[in-house]
């Protein structure tokens, strides 16, 4: 008889990645349209897309079996993308916000005209238009969602929904570490009051004080909040459900005209949140600035080994106030984190605002790194350097840029001038083309097959 196979464990990974244009002299650029229209005529591994603004560009790419090494051609991309800009005066700017003021100019399609006409013109222009983010994809667990439907199934008996809910969870409570080691968004508009901007005006958030920060979704949690840890499968499917029958809602009560948008699109993609489920039948964390490729390879392989170790060690990861004190502690086949509350009320904000300064922030990052640490190959790789630098100097690329701001003679509680601003923003386009250079000479780890 033959002997029955059971269906390998993959732990594929892809990338989302947005990029700001830069014109010559450091000023943010519009010229996305004639961007895209040449770069899509170069043999690239990950096509380019459209974004809300003319100012961005995004590089897609989604955990597949096609693309073998995803990050080295990711790499290879933006290599050919860097060189086309270099040939039509353009650069390509790595950060998560611009240093200093811009407009962003909107497309007029339907999609965009809906979203302004449900969450106010004014504010989705003004927050999706100044952000550019990183979005990680892992691929879901065998079994749990149907190809054909695009939608998950509803399992009852089965160890790949313990595996989905345990990977669904750790990637909720991940969150304040992953967007600490990530940051790159300290100016917005010229002004600092936080060390991630983009949390603070893209997500649900309300900060008090020094500035006012209302994030996009402040009134909208259910659209782009961190969602709470789910028990079943049916609670993620029901949020889905209850998520897209609300969106129908608004758009009927606001702007009717636009009903037929959402009839059209895919139920899954009415969540624009720090996770959701893709359509594509992957986990999509979307919650990170965008940064540089040492930052994203590394980041990305503290998620990836940790998500791999829960899968093979399964471990089942357990909300509790042992999570407060002991962050991500395996204890038999418990892996421990924080309540949700916690996380998203106490840490969530922390990071944003402080980043490594904070002490409960930067034990809690140095305890994910090192709980992920654990399952990644002993060898050196630009990705795992990054963060091991991050935690010795307690410095994030946030940190970075504002004491290089400094140096050039900014002061904190000032507005950085547009001189300050282009010139630090034509740095951060040599620090991308120069690491994008070293690192495509680098095997990277994250690309090595792990099962």
């Amino acid at each position: 008889m033959k002997k029955l196979q059971m269906p390998r464990k993959k732990h594929l990974v892809g990338f989302e990645t947005e990029l700001f244009l830069l014109e010559d002299n450091g000023a943010i650029s519009s010229r996305a349209d004639d961007f895209l229209e040449a770069g899509n005529k170069l043999r690239l591994k990950y096509p380019i897309h459209k974004e809300y603004t003319h100012n961005m560009v995004e590089i897609a790419s989604v955990a597949n079996f096609r693309v073998r090494k995803g990050a080295w051609s990711w790499l290879e991309t933006i290599e050919k993308l860097i060189e086309l800009g270099k040939r039509m005066d353009i650069r390509l700017f790595p950060y998560g916000t611009y240093f200093g003021n811009h407009i962003p100019t909107a497309r007029q399609d339907d999609y965009y005209r809906m979203c302004e006409s449900v969450l106010g013109p004014a504010k989705y222009a003004m927050s999706t238009g100044r952000v550019a983010g990183f979005h990680f994809h892992y691929c879901l667990p065998y079994g749990v969602f149907d190809s054909k439907k695009r939608l998950l199934r509803q399992l009852f008996r089965s160890k790949y929904k313990e595996d989905f809910l345990n990977l669904y969870n750790i990637m909720i409570a991940m969150d304040p570490a992953v967007t600490n080691f990530m940051e790159s968004s300290p100016f917005l508009d010229g002004m600092h009051h936080v060390k991630d901007s983009r949390i603070m005006i893209y997500r649900d958030m309300r900060l008090r004080g020094n500035a006012d920060y209302v994030g996009l979704y402040s009134d909208y949690s259910l659209f782009g909040g961190l969602p709470r840890y789910a028990a079943g499968l049916s609670d993620v499917i029901m949020l889905t459900e209850h998520r897209y029958a609300t969106w129908k809602e608004l758009v009927t009560e606001r702007c009717p005209v636009y009903e037929d948008i959402v009839g059209e699109r895919h139920p899954l993609q009415f969540n624009w949140g720090p996770l959701r489920i893709n359509k594509v039948g992957t986990f999509e964390y979307r919650g990170l600035d965008m940064n540089l490729p040492s930052h994203i390879v590394g980041t990305s392989l503290l998620m990836k080994y940790l998500m791999k170790r829960i899968r093979e060690e399964h471990l089942e990861v357990r909300p509790s106030d042992i999570g407060i004190r002991e962050p991500f502690k395996v204890e038999g086949n418990y892996l421990y984190v924080p309540p949700f509350s916690y996380v998203n009320d106490v840490l969530q904000a922390r990071s944003a605002i402080e980043g490594m300064d904070d002490p409960l922030v930067y034990r809690y990052s140095k305890a994910f790194a090192a709980a992920c640490l654990k399952s990644v190959p002993h060898k050196r790789d630009p990705g795992v350097d990054r963060i091991k630098r991050i935690l010795s100097t307690r410095k994030t690329k946030s940190d970075e840029i504002l004491d290089r701001a400094k140096k050039l003679g900014w002061e904190k509680g000032d507005r950085l001038s547009e001189e300050m601003a282009r010139d630090l923003a034509l740095e951060a386009a040599e620090e991308l083309e120069d690491e994008v250079e070293r690192m495509m000479r680098r095997e990277l780890l994250i690309d090595i097959p792990s099962g």
